[in-house]
């Protein structure tokens, strides 16, 4: 089977009164969509307003696809609306309180784009755009070890890509056993490649602990059930060793186990800016677990725990920009403070019933895979708030969630002695 082949092939027919023209319109506007997810955020926002503008005469068909039934997306949907309430509450209808909220809007792109792969025959084609631009951003990252103004430009963005790439190469080694020949031989040369550009080309702890977690998952789905547990300690411990001949790696690691306060002249490392951070997240948060401090004033009360814990160090205010963030950098922190254990609670629930969703009686590896790296992510950084790592993950999410749909309906009929569905 050759790449071409693949695209041709319609997963499952057009969904009624779905022109085949608008639904190869769909499909190919769906694919330039993924080949810009893993690195333009505006890139992504002008292609998500062209797949609502096409979506304007399926508005009936979309409507009937009710994405908001399933559970995952009526959960998101819900921290959605209870982020939105609590913001104007606590901060009033103000420009401010609104692009808080904005920050969150993938939480409703989730079920757009979920009614969208129900809806169009080649959802298979958002797959390959999306394995195309991710080979090629970790492609521009190895040229950016050659040339410096390059380097500094991505640095701004090792977060995000550290993270986008390796959920790109679970997701490209994951549907490979969907393939032969070519296509499969192509597809986990890409998890390789995109594997390895995390672990030497990109300067991100995120992106290194989280393709460890995901090394783990594929160790245990991938090897036979006697030689699970030996996969699952011998593939992550070999990965790791392999990170530690990275000088990226190494450079992180060795800061990370430092835990330095700074250099002499009082900056404090990544590290030092990392603890700072997380003690007055952990002090705002005891203060306001149980209602929320409000996601729009966080900023707020950051400041006047980082002054606080000046005064009690004896040390002069800070002047750092780590004093004035407007979220912890991490997500499940940012729910508890912004608001309080209900947001908590909604943000955990939405993270687990992706983990918890079985496909045709089975649970599903990539979902579980998935919320595994997000949750992790989560850990260090507040993945959901940030537009790059939120775009990722809900369009990957939407496409899932579809994918398991399909084979949902489509496991009668393997039951029956039909055919199922790609």
């Amino acid at each position: 089977m050759t790449v071409l082949k693949a695209l041709r092939e319609p997963a499952l027919p057009p969904a009624p009164r779905l022109a085949a023209p608008l639904d190869r319109l769909l499909a190919g506007t769906l694919a330039v969509f993924g080949f810009v997810l893993p690195f333009s955020p505006p890139a992504v926002a002008l292609a998500m307003l062209a797949l609502l503008l096409l979506l304007l005469p399926a508005a009936p068909a979309l409507w009937r696809s009710a994405p908001w039934r399933d559970p995952v997306i009526a959960v998101g949907l819900a921290l959605l609306a209870y982020i939105a309430l609590h913001t104007w509450v606590v901060s009033g209808f103000t420009a401010s309180s609104g692009r808080l909220v904005n920050h969150y809007h993938e939480l409703l792109m989730a079920a757009v784009l979920l009614g969208l792969f129900r809806l169009v025959s080649r959802p298979q084609w958002f797959f390959f755009g999306l394995a195309l631009g991710a080979v090629g951003y970790a492609a521009v990252h190895w040229l950016g070890l050659a040339w410096q103004p390059l380097a500094e430009d991505l640095s701004s963005r090792r977060i995000s890509a550290g993270f986008g790439l390796a959920l790109c190469a679970f997701l490209l080694l994951d549907q490979s056993r969907r393939y032969t020949g070519r296509v499969r031989a192509l597809l986990r040369a890409g998890a390789l490649f995109l594997a390895a550009t995390v672990l030497f080309a990109i300067d991100g702890r995120t992106g290194h602990v989280v393709l460890l977690v995901l090394v783990a998952c594929a160790a245990w789905w991938h090897s036979p059930p006697r030689l699970r547990w030996a996969a699952l300690v011998a593939l992550p411990t070999a990965a790791a060793l392999l990170a530690l001949s990275s000088t990226a790696v190494q450079s992180r690691l060795g800061e990370t186990l430092a835990v330095a306060r700074g250099a002499p002249n009082g900056e404090l490392t990544s590290t030092g800016i990392r603890m700072e951070l997380l003690h007055a997240a952990l002090e705002v948060a005891r203060g306001h677990y149980a209602t929320g401090a409000g996601f729009a004033r966080y900023g707020d009360f950051h400041s006047a725990s980082a002054r606080a814990r000046d005064a009690a160090l004896g040390r002069p205010a800070a002047p750092y920009p780590w004093a004035q963030v407007n979220n912890p950098h991490n997500e499940f922190l940012m729910q508890l403070v912004g608001g309080g254990v209900l947001a908590l609670a909604l943000f955990l629930a939405w993270l687990g019933l992706t983990a918890l969703r079985r496909t045709a009686g089975r649970p599903d590896r990539l979902l579980i895979a998935m919320s595994l790296a997000f949750a992790t992510g989560c850990l260090f950084n507040s993945l959901l708030r940030d537009f790059a790592e939120g775009h990722l993950y809900v369009a990957l999410l939407a496409w899932a969630l579809a994918r398991s749909g399909r084979q949902e309906a489509a496991a009668p009929a393997v039951a029956g002695g039909g055919k199922r569905a790609a």
